[in-house]
């Protein structure tokens, strides 16, 4: 079994090597600047169809032992319940992956995992120690890949090694922003498959809040002092404005384009948008529905079905607006 996990993760390595699933890097946080000490993977998921591989890796830095550096995994489901811990030892100049859908791997510490939070969020601390983290996905359902790189945060430019320490609430979370932009999108249907994910840590009477209070031991989010809980969506193709949606927001979740039921963004290319591909702005409101000043973050997966046999993927978080230029 762990021979056929190496196989799917060196094939991982290839197709994004390749950019048949490279993620688009934010302007706010490129993780391979390799500098941060504590990351959120905001969605992994886990059940017949799902298998969730975590990667780990050392940086140029070479902060990681020969013998292995400890680095704490706190798992939370997607209405921000803590659920468990683990422990995890990679070593330096490695690169090391686990399969968190296996209830051996990691001696063990997974099992159960897929039962009390099948669908959630990790926060990984290296005490100190940076890294290098992200998440594989491979879905059954439409045989495709997705990798979504971690959230990293930012430590106090006199921390040590600049990194974000429990206890410390003066780092900042990167990736999350007040306003999220869907750049393009090309249906839902025929060819393509497009899926939006957003995150956040809200603290709602749908979930205790567990994770928020974790995140807020490390500091803040970007240009905000809190999370967001409910977003405002607007749709357009070619510019034309197609109407608004409203969502309320989980620590994680996954929805398809369709469900947001914009009719003309379901079929690529449609007359009514003159071929021209659509794109749908997001931004945080208040139970009020007026723009409000906290944060979030959000990804977009696209999956092209247009050779036989073969998906291309576009993965990558939206794009942010300029803070200095928001609505």
């Amino acid at each position: 079994m762990k021979k056929q996990w190496k196989s799917v993760v060196m094939i991982a390595a290839l197709a994004l090597s390749m950019g048949l699933a490279a993620p688009a890097w934010s302007g706010l946080a490129d993780p391979m600047l390799e500098e941060y000490a504590v990351h959120v993977i905001p969605f992994y998921k886990i059940d017949a169809n799902w298998s969730a591989f975590l990667v780990v890796a050392d940086t140029s830095f070479q902060d990681l032992s020969y013998k292995g550096s400890d680095i704490h995994l706190k798992f939370f489901d997607r209405d921000c319940n803590y659920k468990q811990d683990a422990i995890v030892e990679p070593t330096r100049t490695d690169a090391q992956f686990y399969a968190l859908h296996s209830p051996t791997d990691a001696n063990g510490q997974f099992g159960g995992l897929a039962q009390t939070a099948p669908e959630g969020v990790i926060v990984l601390d290296g005490y100190g120690h940076r890294f290098l983290t992200y998440i594989l996905l491979v879905n059954g359902n439409n045989n495709s890949l997705i990798r979504i790189d971690s959230i990293p945060c930012k430590g106090h430019e006199n921390a040590k090694n600049g990194a974000c320490w429990e206890g410390g609430k003066d780092g900042t979370w990167l990736r999350y922003n007040s306003y999220n932009t869907v750049a393009a999108t090309f249906g839902d249907t025929g060819a393509f498959r497009t899926n939006l994910y957003f995150f956040s840590a809200v603290n709602s009477s749908g979930g205790t809040g567990d994770l928020r209070r974790e995140l807020l031991k490390y500091g803040t989010p970007y240009v905000a002092s809190d999370w967001a809980s409910r977003i405002h969506l607007d749709g357009y193709c070619d510019e034309i404005y197609l109407g608004s949606r409203r969502l309320d927001l989980k620590c994680t979740q996954r929805l398809s384009l369709t469900s947001l039921n914009f009719t003309n963004l379901n079929v690529f290319p449609n007359e009514a948008c003159h071929g021209s591909p659509g794109h749908i702005e997001t931004w945080a409101v208040d139970s009020s529905n007026e723009f409000e000043k906290k944060a979030y973050s959000g990804f977009q997966e696209t999956i092209a079905s247009l050779v036989p046999g073969a998906n291309l993927i576009g993965t990558g978080y939206m794009h942010h607006s300029d803070p200095e230029v928001e609505k």
